[in-house]
């Protein structure tokens, strides 16, 4: 039988030794987890950007799964620790909506961390990543059973949600991630455009940012001579806004939040 997967995101960066501390506690406990570091660059307490990393990158590994998330503003204060059975995983972080691509799943079983025997002692106010999130981790990747945590939680916090809105034969959608390629993604899928435009061929698709109109979608980044602006679907499935060999964000002047426009052209 292979060996438990956790994947640990957070907000800790890499020049300091949290990340290596709670590797530790990981291995401290459950010795021959796989500890897979999905990214520890989301901008310090931006629990959207980290959701947004989560849902992109959860779907890529199997069942049984752990899935570790630190990105902790209220650390210290009465907000509650949780841990989140959801879609063959589970999800271990605070209850802030950081956890709110396990959460939309309507069978998902949300419990509260309360039972101590399954932290490290003493408990840090500032490092529940190291003392409380990270030990039950590893606990649950050792098999421990989800409702030995702590009780059922049933108002867990959300995040607003970030669906495009279908309106007068258009999909307005959003800026949701910038790449380190400055690939711009947003908020739409390949499911949005499937049921907004059913049957229209890509070619047809034409992608609308502030006064750019990109006329169809192309299958990939090298499809076009460098420097050209491109929408395509990309690996996530969600519509981008890429520049072949150069950085969209940059050229176009472009970036979180900003309002990208689907229609047939």
């Amino acid at each position: 039988m292979a060996e438990p997967i956790i994947t640990f995101l957070s907000d800790f960066g890499s020049s300091d030794w949290f990340v290596g501390v709670v590797h530790g506690v990981l291995h401290a406990i459950h010795p021959t987890a796989h500890v897979v570091d999905l990214s520890h660059e989301v901008p310090p307490g931006q629990v959207g950007r980290a959701a947004f990393v989560l849902e992109a990158a959860a779907p890529d590994f199997p069942p049984g799964t752990v899935h570790l998330v630190v990105v902790d503003p209220g650390v210290g204060t009465d907000r509650r620790a949780i841990a989140v059975s959801a879609r063959g995983q589970h999800f271990v972080g605070p209850d802030n909506g950081v956890l709110e691509w396990a959460l939309a799943d309507p069978e998902a079983a949300v419990h509260q961390l309360t039972e101590s025997r399954f932290f490290r002692a003493p408990v840090s106010r500032t490092f529940h990543g190291r003392d409380v999130f990270a030990p039950v981790a590893a606990h649950l990747a050792a098999g421990v059973p989800l409702h030995q945590i702590g009780a059922r939680v049933g108002d867990p916090v959300r995040l607003p949600s970030t669906a495009p809105v279908h309106r007068d034969g258009e999909i307005l959608g959003h800026v949701v991630f910038v790449d380190r390629f400055g690939n711009l993604l947003t908020n739409v899928t390949d499911q949005d455009l499937s049921d907004g435009f059913p049957m229209i061929p890509e070619g047809r698709i034409h992608v609308l940012a502030f006064e750019r109109e990109i006329r169809g979608l192309s299958r990939s980044y090298g499809e076009a001579p460098v420097g050209t602006i491109l929408a395509l679907i990309g690996s996530s499935g969600r519509l981008e806004i890429a520049q072949v060999g150069g950085d969209a964000s940059e050229r176009l002047g472009l970036g979180e939040g900003d309002q990208v426009r689907v229609r047939i052209g």
